[in-house]
């Protein structure tokens, strides 16, 4: 409307100026501004008025030409035309800048679906790849890329057949032919087994799930490619897993079959108990000697223990238990006729990984008729001391009367050579008598304990220098040359001087008869003040002894080869002696050698005196020297 009375009011404002009727047409911006603005009805409404206004205002006389009919109809023409070409151009513009907008926002949803594609697509831990129709790849992520180790540029324009094994390749094209005429979501090749390759040549299994890329016109594919290697590997490893226990399971069955068997018929009665003492298992042994059945005897073995060891037993096998020591003790079990035997019983503990105890084996091992045997030996053995005691005692007296006879003779001067000769012959073999004597009287009461020591506080120095000095005439006659070391000192010991020099005195002896020629006997004393020890040895270079004289060196009786010890003389008892005297002592004595040849060393050990005790008796002794 206010366009309309615009613009008809310019028309009537120029008429004085242009002294003429203005041109109608002047008054089609009207409508067409009107219809640019609001549209084809404003327009129209605009027209109207125009026509309406120059109706009744502009044309006086009441009576319109035909003239300006024409030019009034056409002037109302042509604002309707403009009207709805303009309202058509409007509402075409619209429409135009809504689809704009709409493509806008459809170009930025496409964008965001495409990115957020493109970031799954990277986030998967499968290798995608995008194949178009003709088989090129075109786009990967990067686990494709780590997977078959080449570049995205690498790949994408690539053929697909490049990832796969030479072997693999024709029969994958003629596959992908057929799927794109028939596409759907599926893995590839179920039945087949499927493999990668690298960039450099490496084969892989994998498993291929293919999926048609939706909305898509040239036949794009997207393959998602797993890298099965770890799967594969695990697989083997479960199944090597498993083959190993079934080995380890059928290996522990034959080693139970057989642990039974050998436990079934070893010598011992065999039982397993828990933790806690419980009894869990007895061998076949076990059930024969007791009487029982399987499963009367679970529980506790105790009851077949003879009653007057029972509490015994019970107690330290207790103690046992507690500490996870192996158990070992003897008592006597009844067997199934009622009848007690001796039984070494012992157990130890089985451990698991962890070192904790799970359960106890054990053993009882009859040892009756050892037993028996021992007894009897010891019984033969005091028989023959009684025997050896009695036969030195009845030697002994009628050699008195010899030992009288000889001495009579020396003094009775007869002047014949040949019964000087015999006298001393008779001498020195009563003599030799008499120490054999004196030794089977020693070694006798030793065994039967009934040898006395006179002991005392003594200097094993000044005993070691006398005893050796008694000695040396012998060792010289043999050829051997005496040699005393740490012999500056006195060396303080509790003990029986008579003893300790017949201890020396055998040692000495034993050097002397077994050598080879001229040689050196070491007579040596060592002090260790820490061990409160002090060592006597006597080293010698003579025949040496082998392994086997080392180990029954110290028996009664024994000896050296035959040859050689008959032509020394003796019974094989110094040393046995000389051990017994030793112990008595509350020391020690060891033979060493390095093998028949090389000489022999003999170690006696001693403890020392006390301090206090040694340091007085050392000045006492020094005083009565002085």
């Amino acid at each position: 409307m206010l366009l309309s009375a615009g613009f008809i009011g310019l028309r009537l404002s120029l008429r004085p100026l242009l002294q003429d009727e203005p041109p109608l047409i002047l008054l089609l911006a009207a409508p067409i501004l009107a219809a640019w603005l609001a549209g084809f009805g404003a327009g129209a409404f605009a027209t109207a008025v125009c026509a309406a206004a120059e109706l009744l205002w502009v044309q006086e006389p009441p009576a319109i030409p035909p003239v300006e009919q024409l030019r009034l109809a056409i002037f109302v023409g042509c604002g309707l035309l403009s009207s709805w070409l303009i309202a058509s151009r409007r509402h075409a513009l619209d429409d135009l800048r809504v689809e704009h907008d709409q493509l806008l926002t459809a170009r930025e949803k496409l964008a965001v679906r495409e990115r957020r594609v493109r970031e799954t697509l990277e986030a998967s831990p499968c290798g995608m790849i995008v194949v178009g129709a003709q088989g090129r790849i075109e786009l990967v992520n990067r686990e494709a890329e780590r997977q078959f180790g080449y570049t995205r540029q690498e790949m994408v324009g690539m053929p697909i057949e490049e990832l796969l094994p030479q072997d693999e390749r024709a029969a994958h094209a003629r596959l992908r032919e057929v799927y794109h005429h028939t596409p759907a979501h599926r893995p590839m090749g179920p039945e087949r087994e499927l493999h990668g390759r690298r960039k450099d040549g490496s084969i892989f299994p994998v498993q291929i799930g293919l999926n048609p890329v939706e909305g898509s016109s040239s036949g794009l594919v997207l393959a998602s490619v797993l890298d099965i290697s770890r799967q594969r590997a695990a697989e083997a490893a479960r199944r090597e897993s498993e083959r190993v226990a079934q080995a380890a399971q059928d290996a522990l069955l034959e080693n139970a079959a057989m642990f039974q068997s050998l436990a079934d018929n070893i010598a011992q009665l065999a039982w397993m108990i828990d933790r806690d003492g419980s009894s869990q298992w007895f061998n076949r042994r076990w059930y024969e000697y007791t009487g029982t059945r399987p499963g009367e005897a679970t529980g506790s073995g105790w009851r077949s223990v003879h009653p007057d060891h029972l509490a015994r037993v019970s107690a330290k096998f207790r103690q046992h238990l507690a500490s996870g020591d192996p158990w070992e003790d003897t008592f006597p079990l009844r067997g199934h006729d009622g009848s007690y035997r001796w039984f070494l019983s012992r157990a130890f503990p089985l451990r698991d990984h962890a070192g904790r105890i799970v359960r106890w084996f054990g053993t009882n091992t009859d040892i009756t008729d050892h037993l028996e045997a021992t007894q009897a030996l010891r019984e033969s053995d005091r028989r023959k001391d009684e025997f050896i005691a009695m036969l030195a005692h009845e030697l002994r007296n009628p050699l008195a009367p010899v030992r009288n006879a000889v001495e009579i003779l020396k003094r009775t001067d007869t002047g014949d050579a040949r019964l000087v000769r015999l006298r001393e012959i008779m001498d020195r073999q009563v003599g030799h008598m008499a120490r054999l004597i004196d030794d089977l009287l020693d070694v006798s009461r030793i065994a039967r304990g009934k040898l006395t020591l006179r002991v005392a506080r003594c200097d094993l120095t000044s005993i070691t220098c006398q005893t050796a000095e008694d000695y040396r005439a012998s060792l010289e006659a043999s050829g051997q040359r005496m040699v005393l070391e740490g012999c500056d000192a006195p060396v303080w010991v509790d003990g029986d001087a008579v003893r300790l020099a017949q201890m020396l005195g055998n040692l000495l002896t034993n050097a002397a008869r077994f050598q080879q020629g001229p040689g050196t006997v070491v007579v040596r004393i060592r002090v260790d003040p820490a061990a409160a020890r002090v060592q006597l040895s006597v080293a010698d270079t003579g025949i040496g002894m082998d392994e086997q004289l080392l180990e029954r060196l110290f028996s009664p009786f024994s000896q050296a080869a035959q040859d050689m010890a008959r032509t020394q003389g003796g019974l094989g008892l110094g040393l046995a002696l000389t051990r017994g005297l030793a112990e008595l002592h509350g020391g020690s004595i060891v033979a060493e050698s390095e093998g028949p040849g090389r000489g022999s060393q003999f170690r006696i050990t001693l403890p020392l005196a006390s301090v206090g005790t040694a340091e007085a008796a050392g000045k006492a002794s020094g005083a009565t020297r002085v």
